[in-house]
């Protein structure tokens, strides 16, 4: 009987020492940069952003290591568009080279947003797909996401991308995925890789 006693203390303490600590399994920030750098491999799927600069380089504000099985068309990538050419099939978003793929979807805030005729220069898109060796991006889903502006203005300017990491320099302190390499401060943000 006392056994059983203590193992129920025992369970109650437990209990409200992780109901008194501030929601760890809620938690966001994990870890330091450094030990993002130390962590970050070739080939780890990742969630990047930051603010675009005028250099083909982004500061990146926050870092995250996914958690998971990703398809080889899982690839992400949100930003301004910055050359749009409808008659080659072209988009650039940031630095990326994007083709259409076979039976892109258009999806927009409008319902006029149908196809690569009505991508405009400075439309902020995210676009959906896969990432190839050679640099480009093909694209299977283009969204208009310009109405995020609106209610986000810090928004503006800004890259996300979630893709595979293609190149790690610690001596550097970059990460590229897509070709865009995201420079890690003592200021990035490291969050958790649990979907």
């Amino acid at each position: 009987m006392r056994a059983c006693t203590a193992g129920w203390v025992v369970l109650g303490l437990a209990l409200s020492v992780v109901w008194a600590s501030p929601c760890l399994a809620d938690r966001e920030d994990r870890g330091t940069p450094a030990e993002l750098m130390a962590a970050l491999k070739v080939g780890q799927w990742v969630k990047m952003e930051g603010p675009a600069g005028n250099s083909a380089s982004v500061t990146c504000t926050e870092a995250k290591i996914m958690a998971g099985d990703y398809l080889d068309d899982d690839w992400e990538i949100r930003g301004s568009v910055r050359r749009v050419d409808p008659t080659k099939g072209l988009v650039m978003v940031f630095t990326l080279p994007a083709r259409l793929g076979d039976n892109a979807e258009f999806k927009g805030d409008s319902d006029d947003f149908e196809g690569l005729a009505d991508v405009r220069t400075g439309m902020y898109v995210k676009l959906e797909g896969t990432y190839l060796r050679d640099g480009w991006f093909i694209a299977k889903k283009v969204s208009e996401r310009t109405e995020e502006l609106v209610k986000k203005p810090d928004h503006r300017g800004r890259v996300w991308v979630k893709g595979r990491i293609e190149r790690v320099e610690s001596g550097g302190r970059s990460v590229t995925v897509m070709g865009i390499p995201f420079v890690i401060t003592s200021a990035t943000r490291v969050k958790s890789g649990i979907r």
